[in-house]
C-alpha cells in the first residue's frame, strides 16, 4: 500500500522518474495514509528494540477499511500530519521504513486473477515528485524488496483472502470481537528475538481457527 490513494498499475518494463531530494514532503500530509504491514512493525520493533506492542502503541494507530479490516496505520504529528519518524526533515528508522515507503512512489497490491502473483501501482497523488532519474518500476521493485518481504505479501494476500470467505459468515454484532482478534494475531503476538514468517504463519492459522468458531463452521 502506499501512502497515496490514487494510483495507476504500471507494468514491470514500464519507466517513471522519480530521484529523492530530502525535501521529507512525501512524509508530509499522510495521516491515516501510511499502512503499517505484520512485518514492518516487526523490524520498527527489532530496531527500536522494543516490544511489538509498545511500538504500535506508540508510534501507529488503528483505522478500519471495512468490515473485519482493521490496519495499522503510521501516527503523525498533529502540525502538518507529518510522520512520527521524520526528524529534522530525514527518517530516524530509515533502515526498516515500512513497505509503502520504500517503494514509494510505487507499490504493489494483490493479483484476484493469479494469487501467486502481485500487481505494481504508481502513485498519481502527488506528479511533481516524477522528476529525475529515469527508473524501469521492476528494478525498483526489486531493489526495494527483499526475499522475506516478498515472501510475507504473497502469503499475506493469500490467506486475507481466505479469511474474508469467513468473514462473511460472521453476524456483524461480533465486529469489535472480530477487530481485537485481527490486530492481535496479525500485529501484535510476536517475539523479536524470533523467525518472523514462522510466527506469522503460526498467527494466522490461530486467527483462521478464531474465527471459524464465531461463525459456528469451517470452509
Amino acid at each position: 500500500m502506499t501512502p497515496y490513494t490514487i494510483c495507476e498499475e504500471i507494468l514491470a518494463d514500464e519507466t517513471f522518474r522519480f530521484e529523492c531530494c530530502g525535501c521529507g514532503e512525501c512524509c508530509r500530509d499522510i495521516k491515516d495514509k501510511v499502512m503499517i504491514e505484520s512485518l514492518d512493525l516487526f523490524r520498527i520493533a527489532q530496531h527500536l528494540k522494543l516490544d511489538v506492542a509498545e511500538v504500535a502503541n506508540q508510534y501507529t494507530e488503528a483505522v478500519t477499511l471495512c468490515w473485519g479490516a482493521p490496519i495499522l496505520v503510521m501516527k503523525t504529528k498533529l502540525t502538518g500530519d507529518v510522520c512520527c519518524f521524520l526528524k529534522s526533515g530525514r527518517c530516524s528508522i530509515q533502515p526498516v521504513k515500512p513497505r509503502a515507503c520504500r517503494l514509494y512512489p510505487l507499490s504493489m497490491g494483490p493479483d484476484d486473477k493469479d494469487i501467486k502473483n502481485v500487481l505494481v501501482f504508481k502513485s498519481s497523488e502527488r506528479a511533481f515528485h516524477y522528476t529525475g532519474k529515469e527508473h524501469i518500476a521492476g528494478e525498483w521493485v526489486a531493489e526495494n524488496m527483499d526475499n522475506e518481504s516478498y515472501a510475507y505479501i504473497l502469503t499475506e494476500f493469500r490467506l486475507l483472502k481466505e479469511i474474508g470467505k469467513l468473514l462473511r459468515r460472521i453476524p456483524r454484532y461480533k465486529e469489535p470481537e472480530v477487530n481485537q482478534q485481527m490486530i492481535m494475531y496479525r500485529y501484535i503476538l510476536f517475539e523479536t528475538d524470533q523467525d518472523f514468517m514462522s510466527q506469522y504463519v503460526r498467527n494466522m492459522a490461530q486467527l483462521k481457527n478464531d474465527l471459524e468458531r464465531m461463525q459456528g463452521g469451517s470452509l
